[in-house]
């Protein structure tokens, strides 16, 4: 470490210090106030904005100033595995999952989070190239994976439905499953599911053809392979039409 590097870093950590919370941080030495001051509150507001487009719903149901509260200290606590921005809300989630203390959540918070993480992130993952996506349907001997745009989902709250003006105290007797996928035109949505198809595509994803992974689903639930096999090609169909399932090239 050169003699520049001692003199200039302990200047740098004042200087993210305050930025993280000039509330609790000191000013650092021979810097003007009001210049601080205004590229703190620009720093607050970048991540803030970032973060409440990612998170529309989970800022509404808990409320402005909690809202608040929980962005200034995920800045002053939290420390980031990754420098990518477009992961900030990975990171704020991760905050949310490991803090100690802070304004309490609603039940569902965790999970309503996560939920509209996985949306940001559907946007920003990379393609799927390695799978075909067409309308021409598929035979139990085609070779199917899932797409890695295709995300099984489980959750104990129906994330999918809390707003402002539904905001469930208990999770409900039956879970809610959902797929988040972002389709070959680039939108994403999620498609209520069930715990058999979810089931299904675990199978596919671990390499099992659909003739292989029908017989254990069918094997599973009790049933014949021949009605197993009428109801997973069906659902496999209408899943590949959604680009949830692709053929393999």
């Amino acid at each position: 470490m050169s003699p520049s590097d001692a003199t200039f870093q302990p200047i740098q950590r004042e200087f993210a210090a305050y930025i993280r919370h000039p509330e609790r941080n000191p000013l650092p030495s021979g810097v003007d106030e009001r210049r601080m001051r205004i590229y703190a509150r620009l720093f607050y507001k970048n991540v803030e904005s970032f973060l409440a487009n990612t998170l529309r719903v989970f800022r509404q149901v808990v409320g402005e100033d909690c809202w608040h509260d929980l962005v200034r200290d995920f800045l002053y606590r939290h420390r980031a595995e990754s420098p990518y921005y477009m992961r900030l809300g990975e990171e704020f989630l991760d905050y949310l999952n490991t803090r100690r203390d802070g304004p309490p959540l609603p039940a569902f918070g965790l999970e309503l989070c996560h939920f509209e993480t996985v949306r940001a992130a559907l946007r920003s993952a990379p393609d799927a190239v390695d799978l075909v996506f067409d309308d021409e349907p598929v035979t139990i001997d085609d070779a199917l994976a899932l797409s890695p745009l295709a995300w099984p989902l489980r959750y104990d709250f129906p994330v999918q439905r809390i707003g402002p003006e539904f905001k469930p105290a208990e999770a409900p007797s039956q879970p809610t499953f959902l797929i988040g996928c972002r389709d070959r035109t680039d939108e994403v949505r999620f498609i209520a599911s069930n715990a058999a198809t979810l089931r299904l595509l675990q199978l596919i994803d671990e390499g099992n053809d659909c003739r292989a992974s029908l017989a254990k689903i069918g094997t599973e639930l009790g049933m014949a392979f021949e009605r197993a096999a009428s109801f997973g090609m069906a659902t496999l169909n209408r899943l590949h039409r959604l680009d949830v399932v692709g053929r393999r090239r």
